[in-house]
């Protein structure tokens, strides 16, 4: 029982991570109809931002999350002026096509900048144990969770209690209806990108003191993140992030019980189970066809 324990606690660990990714995504697709196949190196340069901050300048784990928030956020803010803005009004697989290259971009001039090594978040909470009856953590990983639960929390607060949030969800209901109500449609698009953005870099930050961090990693995250998505039920914010828990925690049973080598497998095998069984994904709403 200890044991099961235990490997709950690692799947969260690493569900949390999935969860800040894909919402993020969720908010991108589910509000804008964008397919953004290039949200993965957010994660990566996120990581790689905050390596930097914490190794080369001495900055504390609290202040390196900030800064990897508003240099997220700034990439959020560049990649909504290359994959939205000037093709809202064309075709999707313009943007599909345009997120594909913004993802090779990015990954090859991190291998330019950053170099192909492999790195890793080291600090000195990677040597605080916390115990929490039989369950043991470093309190680096600790931090995971308790950062998803704050970041997706702030989200919920502000989707449901702001201006912003109201327009977030009006433009994902009917953005026609939302830019006849006054909601500022380009503006909302920008802040969709900026914090969906922020959410997978501050993943990336967090996970890079559990993965080794290299230019190409985003490439896996994103198909995780996919997998989360339709898993959770396609624009589904609440779908996602419990899918994202569901992820990590399967992941962690498969890695323990059958094969460390079944576990990037076991995210596909649900989705083909989900698209065969359930198409509008655990916790979608079916849409009734006339």
């Amino acid at each position: 029982m200890d044991l099961f324990l235990q490997y709950l606690a690692n799947g969260v660990v690493i569900g949390s991570t999935y969860v800040l990714v894909a919402v993020g995504l969720t908010l991108i697709f589910g509000i804008l109809g964008v397919v953004n196949f290039a949200h993965g190196e957010f994660y990566m340069l996120g990581a790689y931002a905050g390596i930097t901050a914490v190794t080369l300048f001495g900055v504390p784990i609290w202040l390196a999350l900030g800064f990897v928030l508003v240099f997220s956020a700034a990439l959020g803010f560049g990649a909504e002026a290359i994959l939205h803005k000037p093709m809202k009004n064309r075709d999707a697989t313009s943007s599909i096509i345009s997120s594909f290259g913004l993802a090779v971009a990015l990954q090859n001039a991190a291998l330019l900048t950053l170099g192909p090594q492999p790195q890793l978040l080291r600090t000195n909470l990677s040597n605080v144990p916390v115990e929490i009856g039989p369950v043991f953590l470093p309190l680096q990983r600790l931090l995971i969770p308790i950062s998803m639960v704050v970041l997706i929390t702030a989200l919920y607060l502000v989707l449901r209690y702001t201006w912003t949030g109201r327009s977030l969800r009006a433009m994902s209901q009917h953005a026609t209806v939302a830019r006849l109500c006054g909601v500022r449609v380009e503006r909302v698009a920008v802040v969709t990108f900026m914090v969906g953005a922020a959410l997978a870099g501050v993943a990336g930050l967090l996970m890079s003191s559990v993965f080794l961090v290299h230019p190409l990693v985003g490439n896996m995250i994103a198909l995780k993140a996919f997998t989360v998505v339709i898993l959770g039920g396609m624009g589904n914010v609440a779908g996602a992030a419990a899918a994202g828990l569901l992820l990590g925690v399967a992941e962690s049973f498969t890695s323990a019980y059958i094969a460390n080598s079944m576990r990037d497998i076991i995210g596909f095998v649900l989705v083909i189970a989900v698209l065969l069984f359930r198409p509008q994904g655990l916790f979608g709403k079916a849409v009734e066809r006339s």
